[in-house]
């Protein structure tokens, strides 16, 4: 049996001219058109006008492409690439002077054992929340509300899809499952809920636990009077069970954007965010339906015991992921550092050391044809590195997914045939993606699938600077061998930190 690939299109700026997009274009042309003016005032002076025509167009170059790295940062970027993200650092040291802290110990609780809305706030680069709290299958979970992002999520945990472990043929008819999820909330264009993400936590467990709870157990006076015969038999099959260093958790989370449909089907369930939260429930039970007809075993939707956990498991590591007794208010660490641009520091209450962490983006998906299991290196390939992969695909109907398509085709084909006028070599990759662009479009013309947009981001986590740059290195590495590009999100590191949050951000 033949293996089957899959191609991803090469994303191109859809400016007006060229490979820039269209604010680098606007700077450029200002730059032209603000020379031109001045050289023309100045054309008594033939200095003057040199200078006045000369210096505007050079100030707009070096804005559009001069490489430049600041201080405490790893990426290269030009100076117009890096005023947003320095406008952001600056805003973010404003607001807390770069260290966020928790004002869930000082706040407390009410008399009647609720916390105060003081000890309810979010740290940099999370917009403000809401969790109502609804039934989903007679289980309990959690639905967030997000007025400032002007969203609403829920979010089930799956088992392990367990790609690695099934023979080729398996695996793509996981993925076409998977597609089939995709469609029946993409191609519906009424359907509120058009962005999906898929969360992939990775964590270290310790492998030892089993040996110390067989310890206490032969100490316990409990077992003093079991037979030996007893004892003997379950050391022999506590020594026979394999543990591993390594544990991995696996989630989904639906997206909804607050739309008067919603807001209309909501106040037909209930009053405010009660019964916005009621129709996300609705969403939720559709997703868990459409997971099992994916052959995806759900393990239970988020509750907010659940939700808290994973969230301060996230910021520290060292909370256990199962332990889902911690109060909400305690879902964010006691400080969060977001001084340094390569990376960002959090500490637990009680504790003296500090975790850090780095987030970096998929710049680039592959241009050659891969495999299903494509992301392994990344996802099993990493043993001892805590982890959140993060994959967002934005959904649309076919009509608009095909016309998306064509826009890019012309592009790429633009490009290419520009190039070819200039004499210049077309880079073979830039041909693969042309390609890997027209095949998906003629996919989905045939199929009438709905399309989507894709990104992918990565949180790596370690116990100090040196650990995390080697840590970076190897993810890295790791990405490489995915056929992947990724960039490290500096400076901005707070707010990409949030994207690997069950939250489904991080695409517009």
């Amino acid at each position: 049996m033949s293996t089957r690939t899959y191609q991803f299109g090469k994303h191109r700026p859809t400016g007006l001219v060229g490979r820039r997009d269209l604010g680098e274009q606007v700077v450029l042309g200002s730059g032209a058109v603000t020379g031109l003016l001045l050289g023309f005032a100045f054309s008594g002076a033939t200095a003057l006008a040199a200078t006045g025509l000369v210096v505007p167009i050079l100030i707009a170059l070096v804005i559009v492409y001069a490489p430049y790295r600041p201080k405490g940062t790893s990426q290269r970027r030009s100076l117009y690439r890096w005023w947003r993200i320095n406008r952001y650092h600056r805003k973010a040291l404003r607001r807390t002077g770069g260290v966020w802290v928790s004002p869930a110990v000082e706040a407390g609780v009410r008399r009647d054992g609720t916390p105060p809305d003081a000890a309810l706030t979010e740290p940099e680069g999370i917009a403000g929340m809401t969790w109502v709290p609804v039934t989903v299958r007679g289980q309990q979970a959690v639905v967030v509300l997000q007025p400032e992002a002007g969203c609403v999520t829920a979010t089930l945990e799956v088992s392990s899809p367990g790609l690695g472990g099934k023979d080729v043929g398996e695996q793509v008819v996981a993925l076409e499952r998977w597609g089939e999820l995709l469609d029946a909330f993409g191609n519906v264009e009424e359907h509120p809920v058009k962005r999906i993400q898929v969360l992939a936590r990775q964590m270290k467990s310790d492998p030892y636990a089993h040996q110390r709870f067989i310890a206490q157990r032969d100490q316990s006076a409990a077992t003093a009077n079991a037979p030996q015969w007893l004892k003997d038999s379950y050391n022999e099959l506590a020594n026979a069970v394999s543990t591993s260093a390594e544990e991995h958790r696996y989630y989904i989370t639906i997206h909804a954007k607050f739309t008067r449909d919603l807001a209309a089907e909501g106040s037909a369930r209930g009053a405010g965010d009660d019964g916005i939260a009621a129709a996300m429930a609705i969403y939720l039970d559709e997703l868990w339906s459409r997971a099992e007809d994916a052959d995806l075993s759900v393990v239970a939707p988020l509750d907010e015991g659940r939700m808290t956990a994973l969230i301060r498991n996230s910021f520290d590591p060292d909370h256990a992921i199962w332990d889902t007794d911690l109060d909400r208010p305690h879902a964010f660490p006691r400080n969060v550092d977001v001084r340094q641009g390569s990376h960002v520091a959090t500490r637990a209450a009680g504790s003296t050391e500090s975790w850090f962490h780095a987030t970096a983006y998929v710049a680039s998906w592959p241009t050659t044809p891969v495999g299903p299991g494509f992301l392994s290196p990344l996802l099993i390939g990493m043993p001892d590195v805590i982890r959140t992969f993060s994959i967002t695909q934005q959904l649309e109907p076919n009509d608009k997914a095909v016309e998306r398509m064509l826009a890019e085709d012309t592009n790429n084909q633009a490009e290419m045939h520009r190039d070819r006028q200039r004499g210049r070599n077309i880079d073979p990759r830039d041909q693969i993606a042309a390609s890997a662009t027209g095949s998906r479009g003629m996919a989905l013309a045939a199929s009438g699938a709905a399309g989507s947009a894709v990104v992918g981001y990565i949180t790596i986590s370690a116990r100090s600077i040196e650990e995390l740059e080697r840590t970076k290195r190897t993810t890295a590495s790791r990405a490489r061998n995915s056929n992947l590009r990724i960039e490290w999100l500096d400076l901005e590191h707070a707010r990409a930190f949030a994207n690997t949050l069950p939250l489904a951000g991080g695409i517009k």
